[in-house]
């Protein structure tokens, strides 16, 4: 059963010219969507098939790092060409026919160049402040106990040569008012006693934080239902209904038609799925990422930690140690496969003390949705009314669910979000003479 909707006394609202909209997906991303529109006293009803984060938002490394650049780097194709076949490598890409996905590989290869990072930066960077600056408001208006905490984050090396190719991303994020501190194998060990001797370094991304992902969505997913929101969690999706090019309404397995004047896709992977269904092309691919919680050492690292060789994040949590990473392009499937999970704890083990002491609590995979040239996918879709479509963050979910709900909500009550939201548009994955087309129309 659902949980009941809360009784609440909607604010007043400027030209609100929709008055409900059905938000798909209770990740971070629709999660957020549902909590800003409502806040303004918007209708608004969020269907999930599962629990509240249930899907990738439940696990992720709980870093808000704030102006992260892109998934594809410059020089990233050829180690990804080395990784690929390697199940124990950062990024895996078990052989099989797959046309769609090496589609997506060959556009992602294709986004590897300096001249697309620097197109990326352009946007991720003024979303960077607006991001973080959204955390910090919805953790203390709203008061949301999820272990919070603005210590930023450290990038750990134990070589030179990592070093240097972890200040080309510190010199990124300094171009657009990001501050980066350099800090000597002794200083971040003095501040990290957890750090092994080998560690020749760090980075500290100082504006970021740290939290509870899953404590974090919970928490805000009551916001919204205080302020009015209505969750049908376990809730099958069966049909989007439209009428004359516009979105009308929704059919559920429990449930006749509910009808709405919008709807927001912000579920994940499966979004690519439900586009496809009303006649949009959103090419995505699963990205698996896996985390093992652990016992905490003693000493315990006092924020998170990416250990830049390891390609892993290690997040200390409320009671236990958090290590996760890697990225499998498996397919929709969240098979754990043991030796993805030991890559976490075998990497850690080369940076941090204790690691081979601490006893296994849990483990987990999600899929994370990934566009093959780094960008997330926020808009309106082109030839339908009434649909926008929110999701391909990847890895960046948990930074920008929060600041995605809010420009969602102002294109949707406003009319124009606070930023120009064109590099993110739905129609950029059409062919060239079919995006002629769509601007036509």
């Amino acid at each position: 059963m659902p949980p009941s909707t809360v009784g609440f006394e909607p604010q007043e609202i400027e030209s609100v010219s929709r008055t409900h909209t059905i938000v798909i997906g209770a990740g971070i991303i629709g999660v957020s969507c549902a909590y800003y529109l409502a806040k303004r006293g918007h209708r608004v009803t969020l269907i999930d098939k599962g629990e509240i984060g249930s899907g990738a938002s439940f696990g992720p490394a709980g870093i808000i790092a704030v102006g992260h650049p892109p998934m594809p780097r410059p020089g990233l194709v050829r180690q990804t060409l080395r990784w690929m076949f390697d199940g124990s490598s950062p990024l895996y890409v078990p052989p099989r026919l797959d046309l769609d996905l090496w589609r997506w590989l060959w556009k992602f290869s294709r986004a590897c160049t300096p001249k697309h990072e620097a197109y990326c930066m352009e946007f991720l960077g003024k979303l960077g402040a607006q991001a973080g600056a959204c955390f910090e408001t919805i953790v203390s208006e709203a008061d949301i106990p999820c272990d919070y905490r603005p210590c930023g984050w450290l990038e750990v090396f134990r070589s030179e040569e990592g070093q240097r190719r972890g200040e080309h991303d510190a010199q990124l994020l300094r171009r657009y008012n990001f501050d980066v501190d350099v800090l000597s194998g002794d200083e971040v060990r003095d501040r990290e006693p957890m750090l092994k001797p080998g560690v020749v370094g760090a980075l500290h991304y100082v504006q970021s934080a740290i939290a509870d992902p899953h404590q974090f969505l919970v928490k805000l997913a009551e916001q919204a239902q205080r302020h009015g929101a209505r969750l049908l969690v376990n809730t099958e999706l069966r049909r989007i209904v439209l009428s004359n090019g516009r979105f009308v309404g929704v059919c559920t397995r429990d449930a006749d038609q509910i009808d709405a004047d919008t709807i927001v896709l912000a579920a994940g992977p499966w979004t690519t799925k439900l586009a496809a269904s009303i006649g949009l092309d959103i090419p995505m691919q699963p990205g698996k990422g896996y985390h093992r919680n652990i016992t905490r050492p003693d000493p315990c690292l006092s924020t998170a930690c990416v250990l830049a060789e390891g390609y892993i994040a290690v997040t200390p949590m409320s009671g236990f140690l958090r290590l996760s990473g890697t990225v499998e392009f498996s397919g929709m499937n969240h098979r754990l496969v043991t030796r993805r999970l030991n890559m976490l704890s075998n990497a850690a083990n080369v940076f941090l003390e204790g690691i081979d002491q601490s006893q296994t609590i849990s483990e987990w995979c999600g899929l994370r949705p990934c566009t093959a040239d780094g960008l997330p996918v926020v808009g309106w879709a082109p030839n339908l009314q009434g649909v926008f479509i929110a999701t391909g963050h990847a890895r960046m979910g948990f930074t920008l669910g929060p600041v995605t709900g809010k420009l969602v909500a102002e294109s949707i009550l406003d009319g124009t979000p606070s930023i120009d939201l064109t590099p993110l548009r739905v129609d950029r994955f059409a062919p060239r003479r079919r995006r002629r087309t769509l601007a036509r129309a």
